[in-house]
């Protein structure tokens, strides 16, 4: 399951089209966020017929809108953070047409978009851009010190995959990133070494060769 802000991004953005503004979505969604918290806190339900509503001064903290840097109605938006939103969106988009698929091939689809997005962002050393919008995009807390393969696969999967399916499938992301030739495709290179689990032996042993 997605979590309740990337499901609403992806709900705008789809329905937004060029026209989504990821600073004022995400400003948004951060004061409702906020009011949610405190009625919570006071008590209050929005299903109750006798639930007053609170002044909208008292819920929300003075906060300072994020200006639109430039007009997107009729352009595919280049700012970063779209980008990036629609590369995630990408993601989330190859791991429910896997969790639907029954042929298990159909996993090097979305291991082949998480591979693509972290190595397009390692080469042009945005790595940290990259976690610190995966884990805002998924709500989950900010962490600098995991892979991000492995933050990639945690933010994008909605946590249908568990610890163990993460760290295999992160561990042979990371040795095609050592090892694969450029031009060759992940799947088949991931498949002629013998498949996932496989190349995820590998990678282990690559960094004990390494003394890693």
């Amino acid at each position: 399951m997605l979590s309740t802000r990337t499901a609403d991004y992806i709900a705008t953005l789809h329905r937004e089209g060029a026209a989504f503004d990821y600073g004022r979505w995400l400003e948004k969604a951060r004061q409702e966020e906020a009011q949610a918290k405190l009625e919570f806190a006071l008590g209050e339900s929005p299903d109750r017929a006798d639930a007053r509503p609170l002044s909208r001064s008292v819920l929300l903290p003075r906060t300072t809108l994020v200006p639109r840097a430039r007009s997107v109605r009729n352009v595919k938006s280049d700012i970063p953070e779209d980008r990036l939103g629609r590369r995630l969106l990408k993601i989330c988009g190859a791991w429910n047409n896997f969790r639907k698929s029954r042929d298990r091939d159909a996993v090097y689809s979305y291991l082949t978009e998480i591979y693509r997005t972290v190595e397009h962002y390692r080469v042009r050393r945005r790595t940290d851009r990259l976690l610190r919008h995966a884990f805002e995009f998924a709500d989950l807390p900010f962490n600098d010190n995991i892979n991000p393969y492995t933050a990639l696969i945690r933010c994008t999967s909605g946590g249908g995959a568990d610890k163990k399916t993460i760290s295999k499938w992160s561990r042979a992301l990371r040795y095609a990133s050592h090892c694969k030739v450029p031009r060759k495709q992940l799947k088949a290179f991931i498949k002629e070494l013998g498949g996932v689990n496989a190349c995820a032996d590998r990678y282990a042993r690559y960094c004990r060769q390494a003394g890693r």
